[in-house]
């Protein structure tokens, strides 16, 4: 059975302090993650919400993750309102996107031989980043409520915003107070743990 890999938005939180960044779940190309960090100290390194490693040597993921990389970033900047996101099986791209003749069109005209399957999506990666973020910025006051959460993530797939918490009944049942009928789905996920401190020199 072929690996799969997702190209998804994460923003995982330690306490106050939270990382966004675009990560290529279980397989990294050179160059292909980016991360922005808040101002002042650097946070623990945090625990990736999915497996990642390097390309495993099976022939042709290391080009599908690049074209990957291509294609997602096209598509992200020319349909934003309905490009979800990506997944690899084997060499062959699955591009999630909200049902579209004319991105699907352009899609095989910008990319004629590329292997893709395309897949309908409920949300854009827009969409659900903007969600994501909002969440992200409430942290303190879901500390204060006393409802801790650990990660946020838009699913690659356009289906929800991922939230993990370590009160999966009180955060179940505040949350869509706060936001409404958003696409929430909800685990349980305890926070990453610090790194030992380094031994001083």
């Amino acid at each position: 059975m072929n690996a799969k890999y997702h190209i998804r938005t994460t923003a995982t939180v330690l306490g106050a302090a939270f990382c966004l960044a675009v990560t290529m779940a279980a397989c990294a190309a050179p160059g292909g993650d980016t991360a922005a960090s808040p101002e002042g100290p650097t946070p623990p390194a945090p625990q990736p919400t999915a497996a990642s490693s390097a390309p495993t040597g099976r022939p042709g993921q290391v080009e599908a993750a690049v074209l990957a990389d291509r294609v997602g970033e096209y598509l992200r900047q020319t349909y934003p309102d309905q490009y979800a996101g990506i997944s690899i099986d084997g060499a062959k791209l699955i591009v999630y996107r909200v049902p579209s003749t004319t991105l699907d069109g352009a899609l095989r005209t910008k990319f004629p031989t590329a292997p893709v399957e395309l897949r309908d999506a409920a949300h854009s990666a827009r969409r659900l980043e903007a969600l994501a973020q909002r969440i992200t910025d409430d942290i303190d006051y879901w500390t204060r409520k006393g409802v801790p959460i650990t990660t946020v993530a838009a699913r690659f797939d356009g289906s929800a915003v991922e939230i993990g918490t370590t009160d999966l009944q009180k955060a179940t049942a505040e949350l869509p107070e706060r936001y409404g009928p958003a696409p929430l789905e909800f685990t349980e996920a305890s926070p990453a743990l610090p790194l030992p401190n380094a031994t001083p020199s």
